[in-house]
């Protein structure tokens, strides 16, 4: 791409900076190419002599403003149906279309501006603009704005860097120079990774979408995955969690018998629908099998949305009232449908008979109920373009609440079951700042567990009663980790693990193992079968834990053993603190009470840069000089 950028300067000078700036935004080339390139070669050329830089500065403000009020006028006249389309362009453009609404709500006027400095979404800002009832000429002005301040900084840096490489060449040698830019290239990124955004985690809005059967919910689910939207069906789930060979299916086997099964081993699903259908009892027990595992499976889902900065994640699920799983959501949507609609749908498009279509309608819960209860109702009357319209309203109104959305939902509490502060021999982190950071990113209660050390966490608990829970991770015999919460003596590190667990216990604490499968501090999975049946919490997500799938193995061991799930951000620095939590029913801090609550917790969180454990090293290092930080070396 440089090669042809360099031929077509040469060959047209400034006119392709500007065409290029234009064309960013008019026709939404800049989803896959922006502009800096273009900057950055063509300041090269005016350097060189081959024209003015001048002429360079005119062009990009010129061409990117004509380019954005062509967006506007596309968005005015047309912008759905653009980002309807079915090419690669309008595709993309929709996975870029939630950052920029979020900002767009955030801002509603300074957007326009500040959504210059930001590639991809740019070129989506004028076309969402135009879309909307802000007037062109207050989009025209804060738009002239954005481009100045576009040009000063892209052309700034552009400059900067070809002046920087030429005086450096002269004076050291290409080698030196590009040595120097990888050196600095990589700084940049290892500081990129350390400057955690932990305050956004949890700033997702969790969404189920549902519906009666033939309703429409996924024709609204197609739609939103369409713009972008992380989607995922509870039937999928479901499907996975009963696969050959899978705890599921056997557990499936062994209460219904071997003729749920295929001749492969496959689960005949026909044949259990067959049971369960009209059978209140036999359905009770397929869901106490089924739905463990399949919350279990959508909080793994829903962190990955979180990982990748995703303001809403959508579950589709059919039965999410029948089943109570609405208060799982931050939000809900019900599509709905006449019945007459429904019908015909079920037996023109899928070939059911119409007395079974009937029967499953009738099995249902009733269509006026869902209505009822769900807090955003799409009604579908047969026309899928007006469904269209309302899911994207609805959408719309949903990302609006993303800002609000700080925190657990109204009677829940967030808890980080695993973190540290400087009485650990790897931290430096003063206790109050960790307990304040904690609430600042929405998380009101947190354990603190040093290494080996109690003191700290105890004085904390005294502090802070509802906020603390009071812990220590003892380094055992075996080399292993075991976390004792709620516990009010301290006890020597180098104690056996089954030791450890019984000496929690006898204070009345709760045994938490986290990091069960981590390699070295969790012996790599050696005791955790082993230790299992003595702890009562098991942690199924450790924020530090690399490589993060090494999490994984956690869950299913606490799924295995029936222990309540625990998840940690393991913090050694105040900007992981909160990186990981459970959110529960709000509970005295008590250990019975914790424990109750656990049963239906919610896992969450991002894995941290892999860089963090360089702050670990740092922390080491200097606390065995002196005036280092309270909290002795270990």
């Amino acid at each position: 791409m440089i090669e042809w950028i360099g031929a077509n300067l040469a060959l047209y000078g400034p006119w392709l900076v500007g065409g290029m700036a234009m064309f960013e935004t008019a026709l939404i080339i800049g989803v896959f190419l922006p502009t800096e390139p273009t900057l950055i070669v063509a300041t090269a050329f005016a350097l060189q002599g081959h024209f003015s830089f001048g002429s360079v500065v005119a062009a990009a403000v010129i061409g990117a403003a004509l380019g954005d009020s062509a967006g506007f006028v596309v968005g005015r006249w047309g912008g759905r149906r653009v980002l309807r389309g079915k090419g690669r362009v309008a595709r993309f453009a929709r996975r870029h279309q939630g950052q920029t609404l979020a900002l767009f709500d955030r801002h509603p006027g300074l957007s326009v501006t500040l959504a210059r400095m930001i590639p991809f979404v740019r070129t989506l800002m004028p076309l969402m603009a135009g879309s909307t009832a802000v007037r062109y000429r207050r989009f025209v002005l804060f738009d002239l704005l954005g481009v100045a301040g576009w040009a000063f900084i892209g052309l700034g840096i552009a400059y900067a860097g070809t002046r920087g490489w030429q005086i450096g060449v002269s004076a050291v040698g290409v080698g030196w120079v590009t040595l120097g830019v990888v050196v600095v290239v990589g700084v940049a990124l290892v500081l990129k990774g350390l400057r955690l955004r932990s305050s956004a985690v949890g700033d997702v809005i969790s969404v189920g979408l549902t519906g009666n059967i033939a309703a429409g919910k996924s024709t609204v689910a197609n739609l939103w995955s369409d713009m972008g939207v992380p989607v995922v069906s509870a039937d999928d789930l479901a499907r996975f969690v009963v696969e050959p060979g899978s705890p599921g299916l056997a557990e499936v086997v062994e209460v219904f018998g071997e003729d749920v099964l295929q001749d492969d081993g496959a689960l005949n699903r026909d044949e259990l629908a067959s049971i369960i259908f009209g059978n209140e009892e036999a359905r009770r027990r397929l869901e106490a099998i089924l739905h463990p595992r399949i919350r279990v499976l959508r909080d793994r889902w829903i962190r990955e949305p979180m990982a990748g900065r995703n303001p809403i994640c959508v579950s589709e699920i059919p039965l999410l009232f029948e089943v109570g799983l609405e208060h799982e959501f931050d939000t809900t949507v019900v599509v709905d449908a006449p019945e007459s609609i429904r019908l015909a749908r079920l037996h023109e498009d899928r070939g059911v008979t119409v007395e079974r279509a009937r029967a499953i309608m009738n099995a249902q819960m009733a269509p006026g109920l869902k209505r009822e209860r769900a807090m955003h109702l799409l009604e579908n009357e047969g026309d899928v373009r007006a469904l269209e319209d309302q899911a994207l309203e609805v959408l719309a109104r949903i990302r609006g609440g993303v800002v609000a959305h700080r925190g657990p939902r109204e009677g829940r509490l967030r808890i980080d079951m695993h973190m540290h502060t400087r009485a650990s021999f790897d931290c430096l982190s003063d206790p109050r700042e960790v307990v304040a950071a904690a609430a600042a990113r929405g998380v009101h209660r947190i354990a603190i567990t040093d290494h080996n050390r109690l003191a700290t966490s105890l004085e904390m608990a005294e502090a802070f009663p509802d906020s603390v829970i009071p812990g220590e991770e003892v380094k055992t015999k075996e080399g292993i980790d075991v976390i004792g919460l709620y516990i009010e003596e301290e006890i020597p590190k180098g104690t056996p693990a089954q030791e450890v667990c019984r000496r929690v216990k006898d204070q009345g604490g709760l045994v938490y193992l986290p990091h069960p499968y981590a390699r070295g501090k969790g012996g790599g999975g050696r005791y955790a079968e082993e230790l299992a049946p003595m702890v009562d919490v098991i942690e199924v997500f450790n924020a530090r834990l690399h490589p993060g799938h090494l999490n994984d193995p956690g869950e299913e061991l606490a799924a295995r053993w029936s222990k309540p799930r625990g998840a940690g951000s393991d913090a050694h620095m105040l900007g992981e603190v909160a990186g990981a939590w459970v959110e529960v029913e709000q509970h005295p801090n008590e250990p019975a009470a914790l424990l109750a609550a656990l049963e239906h917790g919610q896992v969450r969180g991002v894995t941290t840069p892999w860089v963090v454990h360089l702050a670990s090293t740092w922390a080491k290092v200097r606390k065995q000089f002196p005036g280092a930080p309270p909290g002795a070396p270990d």
